[in-house]
């Protein structure tokens, strides 16, 4: 029986990852790090698209994932539910005003933003990645309270 040897694969260079993702920036050593820890598949692909998804330009994801706040965020949601300012908030029990507020905030109230996320047909999950390889990842996926309205 002979043994299969396998020719090990050199991790690719931030120029590498910035032009393969299309990046205006070279990605950092936490992105870099992440990248080497899922590898490449389907997560890294990304899913198939059916015709109803919308596709993102790696330019739209640096500016909502690297850049955005959570405001950015929730206005993004609001944007891909087709939902008007008066029409989250009324689903919501706020008023149009708020729901702009929270959308140029940088800090808002986890409980708001689940409350919102499920005006809009979203759920919030949570992922905790601790930095010592010792620990587990947490995780959890947030409700709204019956009858909660967005703080």
């Amino acid at each position: 029986m002979s043994k299969m040897s396998k020719t090990p694969v050199t991790p690719p260079t931030p120029a590498d990852v910035q032009a393969a993702l299309q990046m205006s920036t070279l990605p950092d050593d936490e992105f870099m790090a992440l990248l080497a820890e899922l590898g490449d598949g389907p997560f890294v692909d990304g899913p198939a698209l059916d015709d109803s998804a919308r596709a993102y330009t790696p330019e739209e994801l640096e500016e909502i994932v690297i850049n955005g706040t959570v405001g950015d965020l929730v206005a993004t949601m609001r944007q891909e539910s087709h939902y008007t300012l008066e029409e989250v908030g009324s689903r919501a029990g706020v008023t149009r005003a708020r729901i702009q507020q929270i959308e140029q905030s940088s800090n808002i109230q986890v409980a708001t933003l689940v409350r919102l996320a499920g005006a809009m047909g979203y759920r919030v999950g949570i992922s905790l990645r601790p930095m010592d390889s010792s620990r587990r990842l947490l995780t959890a996926e947030l409700e709204p309270a019956l009858g909660a309205t967005a703080a």
